[in-house]
Parts: structure tokens; sequence; C-alpha cells
């Protein structure tokens, strides 16, 4: 998924959500206030704040007909003009403003209503620009903005996929790839049940582009379900207090919420995480208390493992709740006491090997590129299928090696490979099929692969293994079974085991 960056910060998919503190008109015709809101906003945990570049003559006109009066919500009864020259934010504070957010650390930039802004803008050196819902449809604007190359945030309050389209297909082919796109109620202030964040999933892939949340609902909730949801931005508005009059006012945060907000925010960030299966490190403490297979009842060697002597019980130090069904019938070999952990080397052919056959080629030559054994194997390209052909159909002809595969019960699981180098001695290897690790398998093809060795090859009086250093997981089986370690200084570094099989 794509990021934008905004100076040294990336925007997107897996990053903190980037929360902007919209002063809007709530400086209530102060600069000593909007400075106030800019060091207030940045004690709050906001990343960013952002004004907006207007006159009342800039965007709109001075008429008092029918047309230029609001009708409806907040604002009912007001005139356009006159309710701009309330809430803007005069051009000559600007620069100021950008100068005390430069000084305390928080990023800050704005929302142009024309061009004349966009020029204005520029001159005091804002680095990012913000489109508002209102003027989504204002393509001519978009385009200007979008020439300058910089990053921009769009609002889409109001906003028809097709209008969403156009102005994204603006600002593409200006070859600026540099925007994010907000969902947004153009409401003021917005009710929960028509905030449809999934529009900004929706957005997120339709247009290859971060998404986040313009809102203007009461309290922080929609924000946090937002960032829950994978948007990546946050606008809200900010004042000092409710109590100090203006247009914008009655739907912004006090500084107490906003930042009760950006905490509920960074929580949710944690809580989100990253996709990650399996225990995590609290729940690692838990594990113990998973069910496994124990003994219930005295054994002893030579006997068979039934229901009345083995069972699947809490906690989880035997044998998986998988391996019952395995295990029944088997032969135990050792004496073994009652509330005992059931292990691996306490059944008798745990896995079986079994010669592999000609019919095995395929399934050994899909193994033998697994990712992972490629990886841990001493040459680590891909292996071509006539070169395993040949070397599979050789070695099941030859004298020289033996190939063995490992089953648990009918299922093959993995390979066992015996080289014979001397009269005496042999090098073994083996591979888990993928779908078959951390079952522990590993080690019982070893076991069986030695048992093997002793009662087919009975001159072989020591066993040796190479492993790569790096190999942890097959070091600590070799070393887990009694193999001898060191280490061999050559072109391929490598860690020889050795064990008398005698």
């Amino acid at each position: 998924m794509k990021t934008i960056k905004i100076k040294d910060r990336l925007i997107g998919e897996g990053q903190p959500a980037y929360i902007i503190a919209e002063m809007s008109a709530n400086h209530a015709g102060s600069i000593e206030r909007a400075k106030e809101i800019i060091r207030m906003a940045k004690d709050c945990g906001a990343d960013c704040v952002k004004i907006q570049t207007y006159t009342a003559d800039t965007i709109t006109i001075d008429c008092d007909n029918e047309y230029f009066f609001i009708d409806n919500g907040t604002w009912e009864g007001e005139n356009l003009y006159q309710l701009y020259g309330k809430a803007y934010t005069p051009w000559e504070w600007q620069k100021e403003l950008k100068e005390e957010a430069d000084k305390v650390g928080i990023d800050f930039f704005s929302t142009p209503f024309d061009r004349t802004a966009v020029d204005f803008l520029e001159e005091i050196g804002i680095e990012f620009y913000k489109i508002a819902s209102f003027e989504l449809t204002d393509i001519p604007l978009i385009r200007y903005v979008a020439e300058k190359g910089k990053p921009m945030i769009l609002s889409t309050g109001m906003a028809s996929y097709e209008e969403i389209a156009e102005a994204v297909e603006t600002i593409r082919a200006t070859g600026n790839e540099q925007f994010a796109l907000l969902r947004c109620a153009s409401a003021y202030p917005a009710i929960s049940d028509e905030m449809n964040l999934a529009t900004m999933v929706d957005m997120r892939e339709a247009f290859d582009a971060p998404t986040g949340l313009s809102d203007h609902s009461m309290g922080g909730l929609a924000a946090a379900a937002a960032v829950a949801m994978g948007g990546s931005i946050i606008e809200k508005h900010i004042c000092m207090s409710r109590e100090i009059e203006n247009p914008d006012s009655s739907f912004s945060m006090e500084p107490e919420e906003f930042a009760a907000m950006v905490r509920d925010i960074r929580q949710v960030e944690k809580a989100k995480g990253l996709v990650r299966y399996g225990a995590t490190k609290q729940e690692k403490k838990s594990l113990q208390f998973r069910q496994s297979v124990f003994v219930v009842k005295d054994i002893s060697a030579g006997e068979t493992f039934t229901e009345e002597n083995i069972r699947v019980i809490r906690p989880s130090y035997g044998l998986h709740p998988r391996d019952y069904d395995h295990v029944l019938g088997k032969v135990c070999t050792a004496d073994v006491k009652f509330g005992t952990p059931l292990k691996a080397n306490m059944v008798a052919d745990y896995l079986e090997l079994k010669e592999a056959t000609p019919e095995q080629t395929k399934l050994t030559f899909e193994w033998a590129n697994d990712e992972e054994t490629r990886k841990q194997s001493f040459t680590t390209e891909p292996i071509p299928w006539e070169t395993h052909e040949k070397w599979y159909k050789d070695s099941l002809a030859g004298n020289k090696r033996k190939l063995f595969v490992a089953y648990y019960g009918e299922v093959p699981v993995g390979l066992f490979r015996i080289d014979f180098v001397g009269e005496e001695e042999a090098e073994i290897s083996y591979s888990v099929a993928r779908a078959y690790r951390r079952r522990g398998y590993g080690a019982e093809i070893i076991r069986a692969g030695e048992k093997l060795v002793k009662d087919r090859f009975a001159g072989i009086k020591t066993l040796v293994a190479k492993v790569k250093p790096e190999n942890a997981a097959s070091r600590r089986i070799f070393t887990g079974l009694g193999y001898e370690e060191s280490a061999l200084e050559q072109e391929i570094p490598m860690m020889l085991y050795k064990k008398l099989t005698m």
C-alpha cells in the first residue's frame, strides 16, 4: 500500500496515525489565542496544526439575496460573506503562526480556497496542502495546488465516487502522487449514523492512497474507530474552550478531550498491532495450561498404550493432543510412572522410516525446493527438475546412498538420507516437510534413523552430520541427541556433528 511523506514523516499503512488539530475559527479573532492553540495542540499530542487561508472576498461575494444565506444547521440564518468575515484567519498572522509552530516543533499547513491563497502560502513556505470537502469539485484549484508538487490531503465530504475519481485523476495528471483522502461527513456536528467509515477503507483500495477521517462528530470514538480500521490520518477541530464563542467552537474539542482522543488512538494502534499468529509475550505464560498426552497409570517397557493408561489432560508438557490416536496401540519403550508427560522417545515407531520409491520423485523434489530447505542447504539455488530426477534415480539404484521417507502413520512427513563415506562411517541428513514443521519431527527422524542404521548397517560405527552455523534448530537437535559439535574452518563454514552408533 502506498505511503506519502510529509516532511520527514511517512504516512500510510504500518505507520502511526498522523493527527491534525484543526484550528479554523477557534482563535476567535486573537493572534495570541491562535498561538496558544498551536502550543496546546503540541501538548495534546497532535502531529500537526492546520489553519484555513481565505478572506470573505476570496471565498464568496458580499451579497444578501437568498442564495447567500444558510437555511439549516449550526450556522442557520447566517449570511455567507458575514460568516466568513468572522471565521477567517487574517493572512498577516499566518507567517507568524507558522514560525510559532516551527518553534514548538509541530507541523503547520493550511487549506487554501483559491489561487491567491495558494500563492500566498507558497510565499510563506507552506510544505503541504489541504483541500476542503466543499472544494473537492474545484478542479482548477486542485490542479493548481497539485502542480506545486507538494503533498496534498483531500477531504471527501458529500463527494460521489466519480467526483473523488476526477479529483484524483487531476492530481495524478500533474505527476503528483503524494496525496491522501479523508472520509468526512460535512455536517457540523456530524452524527455517527452518517460517518460510514467503511467508505474510508474502500477509498484506500480503490484509489491506492492512504486514507483517514476528517471528523466533525462530538467525542473521539469515531477517530479511534477509524484508526482501528486502518485510517492513517485523523483531523479534528480543537479549541481552548467551547465557551469562547466563534463559528466553529460548538463542534470543537477542548484540550482535555483532544489529549484523551490522542491517547485512545495510540492505544488502539498498540492493540491493532501487526498481523501475527501464535502466543504473544504475555500469553506465553499460559501455554503451559494447554492440554497434552500424559501417562495416567504406571506403564512398563513393552506394554501397549491404551485409553486406560494415557489421556489428554492439562498441562502441556507431553505430546500434542493430535498424537493421542497415533500413539494408541503402539509399544512403550521404557518404564513410565503415573503423572509423567508422554514423549515421542517413549513410543516405539513413533515415526517409521520406509525406503523411498520411484513414485516419490515428485514429492521429494517439492521438499527439496522448499524455501526454508534451500536456505539451510549448502547449495541454496533452486534445483531443476531434470537434475533432481537424475540424482533421485541414481540414489535409489546405487549403493553409496540410501533415502528413507519418514511416515507419521500413513502420512509422509520428511526425508532421512544416509551417505556412506567409509566402511565404518556414514553422513546423515534430514528434512521435514513444510506442513509438519515445529512438531518435533526432526529429532524423531534422526532417532529413527539411528535405530535403522544399527539394525540394517551394523558395520557403521560413527554417524556424522554437517549443519550451517546459522541453522540454530538443527544444531539444537543434534546436540540434544548427544552429537559432539565442532566447527569446520573451510570455504563454506559449517558445524560438524559426530556420534558413535554403538
